[in-house]
């Protein structure tokens, strides 16, 4: 692969190029050039420099591309985003506090779920998004009582993936620098 080709992918592409099971490469790789590209424990380094779990392990999730439900950086990023609302749905709600958390982890599963499949956010209505959660509420109980809760995880995804990506572009040129 080109150093120009190298040079031009995102954060995570980066991060996770290494990261992920080998394959075999017919290219001409950057050794040809001179340059010895950073081996996964050196990328697995910014790791430590991310400021909390929450952005350690969405950059995981982003890097590596496991998104099934049951890995364990999906467990606790969801784990995360659920105890967060949760906090906030308690102080709010005075009725059916018995299924409180069930519902504050269906919308935290349901903003991540779309939030590693952007691609897919645009094409589901609210109501298809709040069914294919299993959330079984009236579409608008859910944009007036619930959606800031909502709304509230994705800013929290958000965040925390912009800092990820700073991290890892600033350890990404302080490698280059080496």
């Amino acid at each position: 692969m080109s150093t120009l080709m190298l040079n031009n992918m995102n954060a995570f592409e980066w991060l996770g190029r290494e990261m992920r099971a080998k394959i075999a490469q017919y290219e001409i790789s950057l050794s040809a050039t001179g340059e010895k590209p950073p081996n996964w424990e050196e990328k697995a380094g910014v790791f430590a420099l991310m400021d909390d779990d929450l952005q350690k392990d969405l950059a995981f999730l982003l890097a590596y591309g496991d998104w099934k439900d049951g890995s364990a950086q999906y467990k606790k990023v969801l784990q995360f985003l659920t105890s967060s609302i949760f906090v906030v749905a308690d102080q709010e709600k005075k009725r059916n506090k018995d299924k409180l958390p069930e519902v504050c982890q269906k919308i935290a599963n349901m903003e991540l779920y779309y939030f590693l499949h952007d691609h897919l956010d645009t094409k589901f209505t609210l109501e298809g998004k709040l069914w294919f959660a299993g959330i079984d509420m009236e579409t608008k109980t859910y944009q007036n009582n619930w959606k800031h809760f909502g709304d509230a995880t994705r800013m929290m995804l958000d965040q925390a993936k912009e800092s990820a990506v700073e991290h890892i572009e600033k350890y990404r040129r302080d490698l280059r620098v080496e």
